[in-house]
């Protein structure tokens, strides 16, 4: 209902994107009961404490911080093959400097983030490998480098592809034709179309459209398959993996994938495995349209079972304009929320190690998972990993993460400077400390 409301609404004429964005949010704090408040009465304490925390970003680091762990990991037959979505939105593009202005990629909203309460961990910082252009070599080298080194097995890069106009293609092609950059990698269509949320919550106007037609669907995998002749892609069962990422938008679903595979098969590349992104609470069964698995996509997957546990009445908010859902990743961990899609069938686990889309959101309408900590991520890793091993349904034992660098999204695991290494060791323990547990269970 909102969304159908917020593309009625900003069709209207006579207001600048301005003030339609003021009165919208405006009215979507009242619809969703956004319920931050500000504590007046305290406020002199609160902003005392907010004043120290902004102070200290520079410096600031987490009691958990970890230095990087210069030893090899050594993968074993049994261990978990972690998959992390991976965003090429870091090198300027004449697209969007057209729309945006000269240079601008998504570090430009990071760095544009501030704490809107007291604990709110904004901006996030990179860490080791800064403010990176996916134009240098070197810096996908050490991005590979930091996957082996923490056990994480290859990266889901997405494929922006409309009509045969390809966008963001330059570091997946720099990536792809470059054999020494050693890492397993499949990829992700993001089959729908772009809009100006790179830049705020509203979606006024479409920057690129996805023709939702047969004919422009069967078109994709003419050019997408040249991808496929790499040792490097991924394969189940021989199979060369695909992920769509909005399945449900697919014309005629079963004959456009008869197609694909046929074409596929017709050119050399053999059969492909295709796994569709699955949202709850879509009500889409992925696996009748023709696909061999799904994958859930966090935090989407999961909101529907917090929809009603916000925790923004817990918080010290320091201004009213701020509108955002704000839920307890330390709640959804330690009551296990995840589980509730484990018994899903062919349904492939991932997870998120946190999440705050502040930054994209220019501070409206923004999703938080607030109370993250490598420990909890690692405990829901080590559970998902358990689960996979009993598992029967799936064709191999493999999961994703959202994501390696959703920088914008609050939602990444390369180091940054508060955490520093702290999550990606945690991905390294939960896949050791796993594989000594099944091991043990397989000796027995």
């Amino acid at each position: 209902m909102l969304e159908l409301f917020k593309s009625i609404f900003w069709s209207i004429p006579g207001l600048s994107v301005e003030e339609k964005e003021k009165i919208f949010f405006k009215i979507r704090k009242i619809v969703k009961q956004d319920n931050q408040t500000i504590d007046k009465n305290n406020m002199e304490e609160v902003l005392l404490s907010y004043r120290d925390q902004v102070l200290n970003i520079p410096t600031m680091q987490a009691k958990d911080y970890r230095k990087l762990n210069p030893n090899s990991f050594n993968r074993q037959k049994n261990d978990l093959k972690l998959f992390a979505f991976y965003l090429t939105q870091y090198t300027p593009t004449k697209e969007n400097d057209e729309w945006w202005g000269k240079g601008v990629t998504e570090w430009n909203n990071v760095c544009r983030a501030v704490p809107e309460f007291v604990g709110h961990y904004q901006p996030r910082l990179p860490g080791e490998l800064g403010f990176y252009d996916l134009r240098i070599k070197d810096n996908f080298l050490r991005q590979a480098e930091l996957a082996r080194l923490y056990g994480i097995y290859g990266f889901c890069f997405y494929y922006y592809w409309f009509d045969g106009r390809r966008l963001l293609d330059k570091p997946l092609d720099l990536f792809f034709t470059n054999k020494d950059i050693d890492l397993p990698f499949c990829l992700c269509w993001a089959n729908e179309s772009w809009k100006s949320t790179f830049s705020s919550g509203s979606a006024e106007t479409t920057l690129v459209q996805q023709r939702h037609t047969v004919e422009s669907y069967k078109s994709f995998i003419k050019d997408f398959v040249k991808y496929l002749d790499d040792d490097r892609y991924y394969t189940i069962n021989g199979k060369k993996v695909i992920v769509i990422y909005k399945p449900q938008d697919i014309p005629e679903p079963r004959e456009v994938i008869e197609y694909w595979r046929e074409y596929c098969f017709k050119h050399g590349y053999g059969d492909i495995y295709l796994i569709g992104v699955w949202r709850a609470p879509e009500p889409y069964n992925i696996l009748e349209m023709g696909f061999d698995a799904a994958v859930e996509f966090q935090a989407a997957s999961l909101l529907e079972y917090v929809c009603n546990q916000k925790i923004n009445n817990r918080l010290q908010f320091v201004g009213e304009d701020y509108s955002a859902d704000i839920y307890s990743y330390r709640d959804l961990v330690n009551n296990e929320v995840y589980r509730k899609n484990f018994d899903k069938e062919r349904l492939i686990h991932s997870i998120f190690p946190m999440w705050d889309n502040t930054a994209r959101r220019n501070n409206h309408g923004a999703l938080i998972f607030h109370e993250s900590t490598p420990k909890l991520y690692k405990k829901w890793l080590k559970d998902l990993i358990v689960d996979n091993f009993q598992r029967k349904d799936i064709d191999d034992n493999v999961a994703f993460l959202n994501s390696w660098n959703e920088w914008g999204e609050g939602s990444y695991i390369e180091p940054d400077k508060y955490w520093g290494y702290a999550y990606l060791q945690a991905t390294r323990e939960a896949i050791e400390e796993c594989c000594k547990v099944i091991l043990n269970s397989n000796d027995k």
